[in-house]
């Protein structure tokens, strides 16, 4: 099937056009029965991380080094390309709508801090589930012709009136956690941490800027960047030191207002460590994960 979009930037597309469309946009909330998603697809050319960039990403997800690239680095490298397919005429629905409720990476292998990448994304079709209607955008990261970069994000397009279902993945990962002896850290996300996410990733979303910008859509508080999260959780992981092929599987559940103190929860064994982001009371879980290697 031949491609409905095909987008091809030389560099990475600035938001705001994006968003400007995204708000103005009259589309529904979900599709009709019958109707999908068509396939869209785009290409960003290869771009060599800057070092003074990559040094400032490192240190707002407390990453212990800057030779090498986060596991999640790509991905903000790519959020660009992202939002101008999902805010393009192509897309059938709101992207006001849509939540984030999965995220896959699969980093072949690690990314030299000087080494180039280029990127390449598609997405088409959707599933019909219990809460509404999901679509997986994919995404692959290439130095030269080698793919050492995969992503699956996957969105919810929630129907109304349907509450958010814990699946069954995520389930057995919290099973596993009042079973088990676990080892736990925590910290602070401290109030400017939407900005300071966002001078770096270039990504403005009000909802993560500050408590009147994030009103109108539905947060009480400004909430930390799902993303952010992820890359924090891996980085306290010590994915940095991961060298074969390393898999990071990301459910979130809950938002993470801001600021905050958050634990994290672990346990490892056999090259898989699960863990779970939860406040500190322990009564409010924000996310689990699955972060494991492979031996290179």
């Amino acid at each position: 099937m031949s491609a409905s979009l095909t987008l091809d930037f030389a560099t990475s597309p600035g938001i705001w056009l994006s968003y400007s469309r995204i708000v103005s946009s009259r589309k529904p909330a979900t599709m009709r029965a019958g109707e999908t998603a068509p396939r869209i697809e785009a290409t960003l050319a290869a771009v060599r991380p800057e070092p003074e960039h990559l040094a400032r990403y490192a240190a707002l997800c407390e990453g212990p080094r800057t030779d090498v690239v986060p596991i999640a680095y790509p991905h903000m490298l790519a959020s660009g390309m992202h939002l101008a397919m999902l805010s393009s005429p192509a897309f059938p629905i709101s992207v006001l709508g849509l939540v984030h409720v999965n995220n896959r990476i699969i980093r072949e292998r690690i990314q030299d801090a000087a080494e180039p990448i280029a990127l390449r994304s598609w997405l088409e079709g959707h599933r019909d589930t219990e809460r509404g209607q999901e679509f997986d955008l994919e995404t692959e990261g290439l130095a030269g012709q080698e793919v050492i970069w995969r992503e699956t994000s996957t969105f919810l397009a929630r129907r109304r009136g349907r509450p958010a279902s814990r699946s069954i993945a995520d389930k057995t990962r919290e099973s596993r956690f009042d079973k088990a002896a676990v080892a736990s850290t925590s910290f602070a996300v401290p109030a400017g941490l939407g900005r300071r996410y966002a001078s770096v990733s270039g990504d403005y979303n009000p909802i993560h800027l500050a408590d009147v910008t994030a009103r109108p859509f539905g947060f009480r508080k400004a909430i930390a960047h799902g993303m952010w999260s992820l890359a924090r959780c891996a980085a306290e992981l010590g994915e940095a030191g991961m060298t074969g092929q390393t898999t990071l599987d990301i459910a979130f559940r809950l938002p993470v207002y801001l600021p905050a103190w958050v634990t994290l929860e672990s346990r490892a064994a056999a090259g898989t460590v699960d863990f779970a982001l939860k406040d500190s009371s322990g009564n409010r879980l924000y996310l689990t994960g699955e972060l494991r290697t492979a031996t290179a």
